[in-house]
């Protein structure tokens, strides 16, 4: 089978494309030896024109903007005519979502949309006919991925065909296990007890209330330490007592800071993006085996439901109060069950199967 992968270069601040990071590449790339299989990747940051095949994937990344929109475009539908696929995938922008639609319908191609958010908290939903295109889009779609359950839920309250959920997943092979005090030597870390969060440190994120929650936990255990790495937003200072702040650029750091932590967490405030998100955290922590604290939203309600850490979205104190009982507690959390459903391996057998019974099925 030959298929299209829309997918923007950059995502969530990283290169997908040279990172080989995104849940399309990690998905798609467990399946090129079974198909043959495209990339195009819009670049709106540095305008890359460059072919590159990795791991028996073509990706070919384009320089995109409103000014080029017309050429890239145009070399969408010389590949689509030449490469007659027989699936193309949209993903990561509403903009490439309805263009993988409209050219979908036209070239008479069965078309999936992978909805790895809700896509109304994206700016490109500003531009005008965005909105109303992107829901045309969805609704007409042969099938709809969504990233949690409870976007799936929303979905299908305007949508009648087959909509299926694919939530993030991870390769277990990368969490080499090691002592939290390898782990802690290899980092620098000062003694006493961690919490990390990684991510964007953003308002939107709950950033500014994990920076409350953790004043409120040190008041408690002064030896604690909040280890974050991530894009730092909206002027949130991370200079405070405690917060050690790092930029982990390489995949081993992170592991590495996932071994040396006590308790993992996720601050998402209410909001759009938190209701129908599922964090590509939440399943490093659970592979990690740390006790998780989050904010009682979405698909990570569902997941951690039973884990007694779960706080009240907003709540700084609540958070605190959380964050110190995981802490204190000697609990080993299990997630081994909830992660067998969540690697890249068996979401890709997944799609493989949507994907073969859509185009038999005509």
């Amino acid at each position: 089978m030959k298929i299209l992968i829309i997918m923007k270069r950059f995502g969530t601040n990283k290169d997908m494309v040279s990172e080989g990071f995104g849940r399309q590449i990690k998905i798609f790339e467990q399946l090129a030896n079974k198909h043959e299989m495209d990339f195009i990747c819009p670049d709106y940051k540095e305008y890359l024109d460059k072919n590159i095949r990795k791991n028996g994937i073509n990706y070919y990344v384009r320089p995109y903007s409103l000014l080029k929109h017309f050429s890239f475009v145009k070399e969408l539908k010389t590949m689509i005519r030449r490469n007659k696929y027989e699936v193309i995938v949209g993903s990561t922008e509403p903009l490439f979502g309805i263009l993988g639609y409209f050219y979908a319908k036209k070239f008479g191609i069965k078309y999936i949309y992978d909805l790895q958010d809700d896509y109304r908290h994206y700016d490109t939903y500003k531009i005008p006919f965005v909105a109303y295109l992107d829901r045309k889009a969805v609704k007409g779609s042969d099938v709809v991925l969504t990233v949690s359950d409870t976007l799936n839920r929303r979905v299908r309250k305007f949508r009648k065909k087959q909509t299926i959920t694919i939530q993030n997943g991870l390769n277990t092979r990368e969490f080499r296990k090691i002592s939290k005090a390898q782990a802690r030597k290899i980092l620098k870390l000062p003694k006493g007890r961690v919490i990390v969060y990684l991510g964007e440190i953003s308002r939107l994120k709950g950033g500014d209330i994990l920076i409350g929650a953790f004043k409120e936990v040190r008041k408690a255990m002064p030896d604690s330490n909040l280890l974050l790495s991530g894009k730092v937003a909206d002027n949130i200072d991370v200079n405070q007592e405690g917060v050690i702040y790092k930029q982990f650029r390489k995949r081993s750091e992170i592991i590495a800071a996932l071994n040396a932590a006590d308790v993992g967490v996720v601050p998402n405030r209410r909001n759009i993006f938190s209701e129908y998100c599922f964090p590509n955290k939440l399943v490093e922590y659970m592979a990690a085996g740390l006790p998780i604290v989050a904010t009682d939203i979405g698909d990570t309600s569902a997941i951690l439901s039973k884990s007694g850490y779960l706080c009240r979205p907003d709540d700084k104190y609540d958070m605190a109060e959380k964050l110190i009982y995981a802490l204190k507690s000697n609990k080993k959390p299990n997630y081994g069950d909830i992660l067998k459903n969540l690697t890249w391996g068996n979401l890709s057998k997944k799609i493989n199967k949507i994907m073969l019974e859509m185009v038999k099925n005509g």
